[in-house]
């Protein structure tokens, strides 16, 4: 698409929301009673339903008929969402006193911030781009690309593999360049008496690791600006004219230039071309309520959905890692910026108001690792919270000079995302207000909420199933938030009220948890559950005891018990579950069957799980397990079921053997055999798209609150056990103790006072 098409193409589609939404405002201000607003509901909703079905059976070749039902669809929802509002402000607050009036207008405010949200999202999603890659030229005409991987404290096992993985990448030899930039080696840092040692093995440990895998070493004298400083660090020195910005933690596929540098050399105003990030280990909510396997990925609604619609606004911007940059563009606007916690946002936002542009290619051409811990997964999403709220109180898109319209509206919709703390905590306590000390902050009845605020549930609901269903489950996001809130919204309170500059902290990857514990960030989680949990006891209470509060206690009975549902996952995940290993697996597919041989026969296997350091392995027949010797060396061929031919052959060890199991070493001969490991893992695209795909799927509203009842119930009883053995084991110090100062005390021999302590050993 040219410029000047995708301008006229973002100026009607502005035109149509305008004109859609004026419809739709005069449609809300119509005078209606509640009966004829009830048949209005059920039919808006039972169109929505139909929608939803013929979008679903609909081909995704057919984009002008999915774009006509998802705009048909958007402007039911926002109609709804008006309605709902409207008769909220007119009917609901207040007439109960002050209390009731603060609290319920509390309560409004965060309804119009989520509505506000919703509508916001209408925005983005309308025109999802899904773009293609342009032809490359030849070889000779193609411009140097240097990959750059900024590091600070990740350990050398995770730098290799990211390093052998960029020097995979499949670009012409002399002009592709992979920088390892080391921000735990600064001059600064080797001359610091504390940390000297440790800081100069560092740099020793990485310039040889440069040196073995073909990569080129860079250090500076200070940290200044954390990992902006240290890409901005390296820029002068280099000559490439785009730049490829790979995480520490990040593997390339191998086709990640050839996808992504046509549309910079196609568009010569364009700046940057970002992709997906995508992740071989769960979060620690997919960990611990065990749902990685069959669920989708949290990060994907923004990874491949929200960025497609700013995509389609011209608005898709740069998040850090997987992206490639014009270097002289990012030169112009200064380097990636430093103003704020979240450079990568604020970087794009320099490029977009100098008036060039940006790509974003659904492709998953990189995949790196998430947080390991609760409170590093709140950590890494607090720091992109306050970056958030800092942008928008220091380079508010709305009054930023060169900017489009379109691309101020995308902006400040991905930053006010960043105040769902508040709103969720208020959701979570509003119902408790009515129902412990019956302040009215929601004055309707069962009927009229069916009405009212049903149609405007599954209105949203419907819509969000549509737009993202594949990649986002009903209550997913409502767990995720509520494992954030408490923490984030202390800490954001701090940025609002101070949004100057704040230490850059890196988010730990990498971690082993070498035992079972509850997270630190439980005790709060707690507090919320027993108000939600004795909240829904005195709601029992009341209905008894009050029966004339029967047509509020019904719903407001129903979202406490949602609340329940939501705080019980909360707490499941707040029980971390051990997890050691050497290195990272990636779930290969099912379907791909492999080979061992040894003792000259050949025997079917299947490989279940895959890492740099080895495989595990199932039998396809029965094997006898007394042939097979611990520390024995075989060769495991996997194989290509579709062409029947051995993809890759890999020495391994066995190490162990368990009911149908066997578990492999890698056995490295020297740094070639290990850079095709590598290869195998990251360097295939399709692979890792496939891997994606088989965890994407819709589930019914109703079905995706059982799964999570579900899963809830089978982590608590996991937590439940867990908690009675650190219980008995505490009882039983205890006792010990009392029972030594006791024995000491009265004078006890120490052979008696074993007798105590061991009844049942009296002889």
């Amino acid at each position: 698409m040219s410029i000047l098409s995708e301008r006229i193409t973002n100026g009607l589609q502005l035109a149509l929301l305008a004109l859609g939404l004026t419809g739709i405002i005069g449609l809300v201000n119509l005078p209606v009673n509640n009966t004829s607003q009830a048949y209005v509901s059920a039919a808006f909703v039972l169109m929505l339903m139909v929608i939803l079905f013929i979008y679903k059976r609909t081909s995704a070749s057919s984009e002008y008929a999915l774009t006509v039902l998802r705009m048909l669809c958007m402007s039911i929802s926002v109609y709804m969402i008006f309605r709902y509002l409207i008769w909220r402000a007119e009917y609901t607050i207040g007439g109960y006193g002050v209390i009731s009036l603060i609290a319920g207008l509390l309560l409004f405010v965060t309804e119009i911030y989520a509505a506000s949200y919703s509508m916001l999202g209408f925005f983005v999603s309308f025109y999802p781009r899904q773009r293609k890659s342009p032809a490359l030229p030849a070889d000779a005409e193609l411009p140097v690309v240097d990959v750059l991987v900024p590091t600070y404290n990740e350990p050398e096992e995770i730098l290799e593999i990211t390093l052998l993985g960029a020097t995979n990448i499949d670009y012409p030899k002399g002009k592709l360049f992979v920088h390892l930039l080391d921000d735990g080696g600064t001059d600064d840092r080797c001359q610091n008496p504390k940390i000297s040692d440790a800081s100069q093995q560092r740099r020793a440990r990485l310039l040889s690791l440069c040196q073995r895998v073909g990569a080129i070493y860079h250090t500076r004298m200070h940290n200044d600006n954390a990992k902006a400083g240290n890409i901005n660090a390296a820029l002068n020195g280099l000559e490439g004219d785009l730049i490829l910005i790979i995480d520490a933690d990040h593997v390339p596929a191998k086709a990640i230039l050839r996808e992504t540098v046509g549309f910079l050399l196609k568009d010569p105003l364009c700046a940057v071309v970002q992709t997906p990030h995508s992740f071989i280990n769960p979060d620690p909510i997919e960990k611990n309520l065990d749902i990685m396997h069959d669920s989708p990925p949290e990060t994907e609604l923004f990874q491949q959905y929200i960025q497609s619609g700013l995509d389609g606004w011209g608005a898709s911007f740069f998040c850090g890692s997987a992206a490639v940059i014009r270097r002289s563009m990012l030169m112009e606007v200064g380097g990636i910026q430093t103003d704020t916690l979240t450079e990568d946002v604020e970087t794009a936002m320099m490029l977009h108001s100098k008036g060039y542009h940006s790509v974003f290619l659904n492709k998953s051409l990189v995949v790196g690792l998430q947080p390991e811990t609760v409170t590093s997964f709140i950590q890494q999403r607090i720091r992109w919270a306050q970056g958030a709220i800092q942008i928008l109180q220091v380079k508010n898109p709305l009054r930023l000079k060169g900017l489009k319209l379109t691309q101020r509206i995308a902006y400040v919709t991905s930053f006010s995302y960043w105040f769902f703390p508040y709103a969720r905590l208020v959701n979570m306590l509003a119902p408790s207000m009515f129902l412990l000390f019956g302040i009215m902050i929601y004055n309707a009845t069962a009927w009229q909420y069916a009405i009212y605020g049903v149609p405007y549930f599954i209105a949203t609901w419907i819509y969000s199933d549509l737009a993202y269903g594949k990649v986002r489950w009903p209550l997913a996001s409502d767990v995720y938030e509520m494992v954030q809130a408490p923490l984030a919204s202390i800490m954001l309170f701090g940025t609002l009220l101070r949004p100057g500059k704040r230490s850059f902290k890196v988010t730990p990857k990498g971690e082993h948890l070498g035992e079972d514990f509850i997270s630190s960030a439980a005790k709060v989680q707690v507090v919320f559950f027993t108000i939600v949990f004795i909240s829904l006891l005195v709601g029992i209470w009341r209905w008894f005891s009050h029966p004339g509060e029967r047509p509020q206690l019904i719903f407001t009975m129903l979202w406490e018990i949602i609340n329940l549902i939501i705080m019980l996952a909360t707490l499941v995940v707040m029980f971390e579950r051990k997890q050691v290993r050497g290195s990272y697996r990636v779930a290969i597919p099912l379907d791909m069957p492999a080979t061992m041989e040894m003792n000259g026969k050949s025997i079917a296997v299947r490989v279940d799980d895959l890492s740099v350091n080895g495989a595990r392995l199932q039998y396809k027949e029965e094997l006898i397990f007394d042939k097979i010797n611990n520390n024995q060396l075989v060769t495991l061929n996997i194989v290509d079921s579709k062409a029947s031919k051995t993809m890759v052959s890999f020495i391994v060890e066995i190490i162990y053997q368990s009911g149908g199991w066997l578990g492999a070493r890698f056995v490295y001969q020297d740094l070639a055999e290990k850079r095709a490991v590598v290869d195998f893992m990251y360097g295939n695209a399709k692979r890792l798209e496939d891997r994606l795909e088989k965890r994407r799927g819709r589930k019914s509203f109703a079905a995706a609150y059982a799964y999570f009842i579900y899963k809830t119930t089978q982590g608590g009883v996991i937590f439940l056990r867990h908690m009675w053995r650190a219980s008995s084991r505490w009882i039983r110090g205890r006792a010990a103790l009392i029972l030594d100062a006791l024995t000491k005390k009265m004078g006890f021999s120490e052979k008696q006072a074993q007798r105590v302590r061991n009844p049942r050993n009296l002889s």
